[in-house]
């Protein structure tokens, strides 16, 4: 990293070098051309008189580079920089007056007597070809360094736009657990009166459960197949109370088990339909997983065979509760427009929720749990 940075800064240096010496060179033409266009003089006198006339601005450049960003002209400091740049203008004229009336008499030492008053001219012209030639790189500099500090803003913002984003989706992925873990004490309670035994290992399966939860907790997105298997840990603790009444059935290719979804997507969905389709009935209650690939999206189907939600349309204003609140939020900071979910009736009863996402497969080794069964 370091020898990079060491070559940056080389690379930086060669650039104002090779820049600086363009300049010059183009003020040498730029006086050169008129000069031996409209003078009795040739061409390689006027280039040397050019560059003789300019070469103290090999220094120069250099020196108002350094002053121009090192003194910006900006509203905090402006009166001070200001006349920094000023004192520095008047010095450069100075020098620069001072060359030029001695390498003038020696260019014009062999030409016919110039009109009275031709080389004050050319003393005149200086001056104010070095204040515009001065004024002029100082405004380069000004926007070299507003376009740095816009850049800068902008890297600033997009950092502190992408770490409030973080922090949201690790805030709404945070309610989830405990929200699951009051729900599921919630069964364990109804069950320890009812049925101790099926309660005591209820709370065996709810530990084990949540230390799966615990070592994915910094992932945001973890493959499919691990979602499944949290999802047929989840189911084995409700069919502790719900007995053969509760299935899962699971229709997932083998090549989308690698897909990348957000972690705990399912689980909310999972049990609102335990809670809101299957409970309240009194029949055999079927949970069923589909996932299909659809073009460059994954196509995440949740369907529940339960009495469904009243009016529960795509457009319904029906109150979805904090795991299913969450996980539109969570799908909205994670892939913002470029995904769906939606609510509906499925077909012949019950309650639908499809959703769609990038399909994107998972590109480094994410420890997949245990593969048990899951009923």
């Amino acid at each position: 990293m370091n020898r990079t940075n060491g070559n940056r800064r080389i690379a930086r240096k060669l650039a104002i070098v090779v820049t600086a010496l363009g300049l010059w060179g183009a003020l040498v033409l730029l006086f050169a051309v008129p000069l031996a266009l409209t003078s009795h003089v040739s061409w390689r006198r006027a280039v040397s008189f050019g560059g003789a006339y300019w070469v103290l601005w090999l220094l120069f450049l250099p020196a108002v580079t350094w002053l121009a960003f090192r003194f910006p002209i900006e509203q905090k400091r402006l009166i001070r920089n200001v006349g920094i740049h000023v004192l520095a203008s008047l010095l450069l004229i100075v020098a620069s007056q001072v060359a030029i009336r001695s390498v003038a008499p020696n260019f014009f030492r062999a030409r016919p007597p110039d009109p009275p008053g031709a080389f004050s001219g050319l003393l005149g012209l200086r001056v104010a070809l070095d204040v515009l030639v001065y004024w002029s790189l100082v405004g380069v500099c000004q926007a070299i360094t507003n376009f740095r500090s816009s850049q800068e803003r902008e890297r600033r913002a997009a950092e502190l736009e992408a770490s409030l984003a973080s922090a949201k989706l690790q805030a709404l992925r945070m309610q989830i657990n405990p929200h699951f873990l009051f729900n599921t004490l919630n069964s364990i309670a109804a069950l320890i009166y009812v049925n101790p035994r099926a309660a005591d290992e209820m709370l065996g399966d709810l530990s084990e459960l949540l230390r799966r939860s615990l070592h994915s907790m910094e992932e945001q997105k973890i493959p499919l197949a691990q979602e499944l298997e949290f999802i047929g840990a989840y189911i084995r603790i409700e069919q502790r109370r719900f007995g053969e009444r509760l299935r899962l059935e699971q229709s997932v290719p083998d090549e989308l088990m690698k897909a990348l979804v957000p972690a705990l997507l399912l689980q909310p969905l999972v049990e609102n339909a335990i809670r809101h389709g299957i409970e309240p009935r009194r029949g055999p209650g079927l949970i069923s997983i589909e996932a299909k690939q659809e073009d460059t999206h994954l196509h995440l189907i949740v369907r529940d065979n339960g009495r469904g939600w009243p009016g529960a349309g795509l457009d319904s204003s029906v109150r979805r509760g904090v795991g299913l609140a969450n996980t539109q939020a969570r799908l909205q900071g994670l892939y913002g427009q470029d995904q769906s979910c939606s609510f509906g009736r499925a077909e012949p009863q019950g309650c639908r929720v499809d959703i769609h996402l990038p399909f994107h497969l998972e590109s480094v080794h994410v420890h997949i749990f245990s593969n048990e069964p899951a009923a």
